[in-house]
């Protein structure tokens, strides 16, 4: 299981809503310095996630939030494989040259990568469960 560190933001009666904070390998983020993914980050809106939580949890506190690998690896063949292998079956099924080939395949990526963008709060959230509450810190 992957595990994360969270921040409770606020709660309601069903639902407990955590921000996480952006994690490092190397220990530099807090220090805002050494790669560009911490810049990334400041420039990208926060983002809240709902959950629901056996625990009773209030604003402020700090929780671990897990996920399974295998639930992780669902959600990236979904999102990254699947729109390739579209690529490659409608690439190879019109035969045609070139001057039909790329713009085939730009177009085919393109839909598909905004189908699933469109599709993911129903589709993709039924096939992979969402992370799970562990414990609190």
């Amino acid at each position: 299981m992957l595990e994360q560190q969270a921040l409770v933001t606020r709660t309601d009666e069903q639902k407990v809503f955590i921000k996480s904070l952006q994690g490092s390998a190397c220990g530099h983020c807090l220090k805002r310095q050494s790669c560009a993914t911490t810049h990334y980050a400041h420039l990208l809106p926060d983002r809240e996630m709902a959950l629901s939580s056996p625990l009773p949890l209030q604003a402020g506190d700090w929780v671990i939030v897990g996920i399974e690998e295998n639930q992780l690896l669902r959600a990236s063949f979904i999102m990254y494989l699947l729109p390739l292998l579209l690529l490659l079956g409608i690439v190879g099924l019109s035969g045609g040259d070139d001057q039909t080939t790329v713009p085939l395949a730009v177009a085919t990526l393109s839909v598909s990568y905004y189908l699933f963008y469109r599709l993911q709060n129903g589709f993709i959230r039924h096939l992979i469960s969402p992370p799970q509450i562990l414990r609190k810190l």
